[in-house]
C-alpha cells in the first residue's frame, strides 16, 4: 500500500471520527427542556393529589403536576402546601411575595416521597396565575 494511499484512508476515519465526536457533542449538550415547556400530567388540588399519590408513588415520579393549595409553611428556598407538599422553586422565581395561609397555584416536577416526614416532595417549582 503506497504513502497516499494509507494517508487518505486515515484521512478519512479522522474526518468520520470528527464529524461523529461532532454530533454526540451537540445532542449530549443540548439545553435542558424547561418547566413551562413540558406536559402536565395532573391539574388540582394539593389534596386530590395527596391521595391520588397514596396509591402508587412511583407512577408519579418525574411526572409535572400542576397544584393549588393552601401555603401552610415557607422558607428561603420553597413552601408547603397543605402541610405536606414540600415545593422547592427555581432560582429565577421570585418568592418573596409568597404569604403563609394564602391559596397559590404552582407548577412543578414530582421528585419522591420522604417516608421520615410524611411529605410529597417537588422541584423546579413555578407560580401559575
Amino acid at each position: 500500500m503506497s504513502l497516499s494511499k494509507r494517508s487518505s484512508i486515515i484521512m478519512t476515519i479522522l474526518v468520520v471520527i470528527a464529524i461523529t465526536a461532532f454530533i454526540v457533542y451537540r445532542y449530549a449538550m443540548q439545553p435542558p427542556t424547561t418547566i413551562e415547556s413540558k406536559e402536565v400530567d395532573f391539574t388540582g388540588s394539593s389534596d386530590t393529589f395527596l391521595a391520588e399519590i397514596q396509591k402508587d408513588i412511583s407512577a408519579w415520579q418525574d411526572n409535572v403536576v400542576v397544584l393549588t393549595g393552601i401555603v401552610t409553611q415557607r422558607d428561603e428556598n420553597g413552601i408547603t402546601l397543605s402541610n405536606r407538599i414540600y415545593c422547592q422553586f427555581r432560582k429565577d422565581v421570585n418568592t418573596t411575595l409568597i404569604k403563609e395561609y394564602q391559596e397559590i397555584r404552582l407548577k412543578g416536577r414530582v421528585i419522591g416521597y420522604d417516608d421520615l416526614l410524611d411529605e410529597l416532595k417537588l422541584d423546579q417549582c413555578i407560580i401559575q396565575q
